[in-house]
C-alpha cells in the first residue's frame, strides 16, 4: 500500500538547513554561462576603454580650441 502524499511541508523539512553548492562545485569547470559572463565582461571593458578614449579626445580638442582662442586674443 502506498501512503497518500500531501503538499504540506513536514515540520522536519522546515528545520533542515539550506544546502548551498560547495566552493568546489561553484568554481568547477566552466560552463557556457561562465563563458557568456566572461564575454560580457570583456565587452564591457572594451566599451569603458572606448568611452575613456573618446572623453580624452574631446577634452584635448576643447583644450586646443581654448588655446587657439587665447592666442588670437
Amino acid at each position: 500500500m502506498s501512503e497518500p502524499h500531501d503538499n504540506a511541508p513536514d515540520s522536519a523539512d522546515e528545520e533542515q538547513p539550506v544546502e548551498y553548492p560547495s566552493k568546489q562545485e561553484a568554481s568547477g569547470p566552466g560552463d557556457s554561462g561562465d563563458e557568456a559572463n566572461a564575454l560580457r565582461f570583456t565587452e564591457e571593458e572594451q566599451l569603458i576603454h572606448e568611452q575613456i578614449r573618446r572623453h580624452r579626445e574631446e577634452r584635448e580638442r576643447r583644450e586646443r580650441m581654448e588655446r587657439a582662442r587665447q592666442e588670437k586674443g
